[in-house]
Parts: C-alpha cells; structure tokens; sequence
C-alpha cells in the first residue's frame, strides 16, 4: 500500500510563459483526461514520448499511467486553470505567453511528468510530455521543477530519462535544468539524461 502523498505536490502557479496552471499528483479518476491528453499528442510527440511507434494505447495502459504508488512512483500533472475569469474581465495572461490557443475549458490537461523506481537502488526513472500545443510555454520547466523536489523527497538519489537524439527540445530543456546529457549505451539513436539529487541539484531552480 502506497505512503499519503504530500500536500505540498498540489500547487497553483504560473509558468515562466505566463501560463496560470494547476500542479497535482494524477487520481483513478483522471484517465479520462488522460485518454484525451494521449489522444491529441501529434504522432511525432507520442513517438518521442513512448520511444516507438504504438498503435493504440489501450485502457489498461491508461489506468497504470493514471496509478500512484507514492514514494516508489509519481505521476504530476499540469491543468490550465483560471482562464475562463481572465477573460470575463477583458484580460489574457494566456495569451501573451505566446500563440498558443487558450485551454477550451477550465482544466484541461497540459503536460504530465512522472518517476518510478528503476533497477539501480536509489535511481528513478523519469518521463515528461506536454501537448504540442503548450510546448514552449513554460510548462515542461514547471513540471521539471516539482519532479526533482519530489523525487529528492521520495529519497531517490538521481532521476535518468532516455530520449531521441533529435528531439532537441528535451535535450533542451533537460540541460537548462542541470540534466547531464550523454549517449545511451548500444543506442547511437538514444541520448541518456541524468540529474544527481544531491543537496543543491536544482534548488536554485525551485520557486
């Protein structure tokens, strides 16, 4: 049986695009968001996301995705919240973060980042994705932020991901948070990212 997640992993904020956005662990009852989340990713993310071609992501797979197991494993998701009063009054914070069109309704699901426990002691496994659409917008560092400050918590010592070689923007944004970034042993497609989780990995990135 899992551990009571902290409460301190539920937060809202604002991206460093200006995006309002709602931070929290993944519940049973958001595979539906998730489906949808899924099902509009653009065949080149889902790709890079998955690490190959999938045909169809079924129901089970979507309910292990949505299925904590706190501190073992972690599943965060961002929602655009808040929309719907800026506009009311006149005003679009969302808008000036970019030409991304705003959320269709109060809570759509942005992007999703998760960790779990891998066969190294003391190393978790890490993945992150954001809708095309919110790419670039800040989401992805919001999400990279809570994910290091969880997986410290969670008592992991280093947090490794696995990404294509070119899909630059994770390289990216990975190095801009600290991420070690090498290749992937018998993978020349494959880049490794690594963070050490000691004391001051991140902290200065963590607002």
């Amino acid at each position: 049986m899992s551990d009571p997640m902290p409460d301190w992993l539920t937060e809202r904020c604002t991206s460093r695009g200006g995006v309002p956005i709602l931070i929290r662990p993944l519940r049973a009852d958001d595979a539906p968001s998730e489906r949808a989340f899924i099902d509009g990713l653009s065949p080149a993310s889902l790709y890079q996301r998955l690490l190959g071609v999938v045909k169809e992501v079924t129901d089970e797979q979507i309910a292990e995705l949505v299925r904590q197991d706190w501190p073992r494993r972690l599943g965060l998701a961002v929602f655009g919240v808040g929309v719907a009063a800026d506009r009311a009054q006149g005003e679009s914070p969302v808008a000036a973060a970019g030409d991304a069109a705003a959320p269709s309704a109060e809570g759509d699901l942005l992007g999703v980042a998760r960790f779990d426990a891998s066969d190294r002691p003391g190393a978790a496994e890490f993945a992150i994705v954001v809708t095309d659409r919110w790419q670039r917008h800040g989401i992805g560092y919001a999400l990279f932020q809570r994910l290091v400050r969880a997986a410290r918590a969670a008592g992991y010592r280093e947090l490794v991901g696995t990404t294509y070689a070119v899909n630059r923007d994770m390289i990216e944004l990975a190095r801009s948070y600290g991420f070690e970034v090498g290749p992937e042993e018998g993978e020349p497609s494959l880049r490794r990212l690594t963070l050490v989780l000691n004391d001051r990995a991140g902290a200065d990135r963590i607002r």
